[in-house]
This record gives C-alpha cells, sequence and structure tokens, in this order.
C-alpha cells in the first residue's frame, strides 16, 4: 500500500485492518463455516475496500461500507463455488472464560450459547444476517441497514420477527429440556 491517496493513508488501513478484520472474518465464517473461504473473502474483502476508498462517501459508515464488501464477494465466492450457506458452528463467538466462572458454570454457559446458535442457524437468511450484525457484531441498525443496501424500517422489521421466533424457539427447547430432566 502506498501513501498515494487513491489508496488512503497507510497507517489507517493498518488501523482498519487490525480493528475490523478480526470482526469481518468471524461474520463471513458464520455464514459460510468454511474458515478458509472466510479468510479468503475478508482479505479480498480489503483489498477491494483499498481499491474502491474514494467511493466511500461517508467516513462514519466505513465499517458498514466494508461489511457491505465482504457480504457481495462472499455471495459472489459462494455463487462461483456452488457452496451452501450454512449456518451454524459459530463457536468462535463465545466469551472466553471468566476468572470466577465454575467447570459447571463454563459448561452452562457454553451449553446455552450453543443453542442460542443452532436457533439461530433456523431462521431465514436475512433475519440470521440481521441478529448477527446486531447482537454479535453489535451494529446500530442504521448501519446493518447501509451494510445490507435496505432500509431502517426492514432491519427493525426482520430484528423483531428474529427476535420473536428465537424466544418462541428457545422457549420450546428449553420447555422440552426440562420435561426429558424431569424424568
Amino acid at each position: 500500500m502506498d501513501n498515494n491517496p487513491e489508496f488512503g493513508d497507510d497507517s489507517l488501513w493498518r488501523l482498519a485492518i487490525q480493528n475490523y478484520y478480526p470482526r469481518i472474518l468471524n461474520y463471513v465464517y458464520f455464514l459460510t463455516e468454511d474458515r478458509y473461504l472466510a479468510e479468503d473473502i475478508a482479505q479480498e474483502t480489503f483489498a477491494k475496500g483499498i481499491a474502491k476508498f474514494h467511493q466511500l462517501k461517508d467516513p462514519d459508515k466505513f465499517f458498514p461500507w466494508l461489511l457491505s464488501i465482504a457480504i457481495n464477494t462472499g455471495r459472489t465466492q459462494i455463487e462461483r463455488n456452488n457452496r451452501t450457506v450454512p449456518a451454524s458452528g459459530m463457536e468462535f463467538y463465545n466469551s472466553k472464560l471468566p476468572v470466577d466462572e465454575s467447570p459447571a458454570e463454563l459448561f452452562e454457559r457454553q451449553e446455552t450459547a450453543a443453542q442460542v446458535l443452532k436457533t439461530i442457524g433456523k431462521l431465514s437468511y436475512q433475519e440470521q444476517q440481521v441478529t448477527v450484525m446486531r447482537y454479535y457484531l453489535d451494529m446500530k441498525e442504521k448501519d446493518i441497514a447501509f451494510a445490507l443496501g435496505v432500509s431502517t424500517g426492514t432491519v427493525k422489521k426482520q430484528l423483531f420477527r428474529a427476535r420473536s421466533r428465537l424466544y418462541n424457539n428457545l422457549q420450546q427447547l428449553f420447555a422440552k429440556e426440562g420435561d426429558q430432566n424431569d424424568r
């Protein structure tokens, strides 16, 4: 990378890669369940971002803009490779073990997280996207809308539906588990 204004400032891109590469990689991995493909897409995202930096109109939308490049790059790669897009196995999202957590508490937290992730995987593709962006990438609704190229109202509606389905599915799941434990 040069300090050529066409590509943006070299140090800014290093900072962007440091801050956003892991988030984009994790998001793409969630969609593809293929670590190598996710790495390819994340790297291609930054290469395209550098080449198209001059097209970014609002610097406050930098991360959503990069994420939209990742989404489009991922779609292209998946179509090119004729791959399906599964959405499970997000073990990389589990948080680190708190210092004061017992093994039993850790196990329970991991089991709950696995059930939530499994349930997210049953949502529609659009609902999965907005849920992961909102709750795992901690993005604002307006930034999700920008990244997906939809209105904020659409994002709100998809999040509402996703939360409702997640709540209902998790209630049923935990009720079944409670019934089994009572036996």
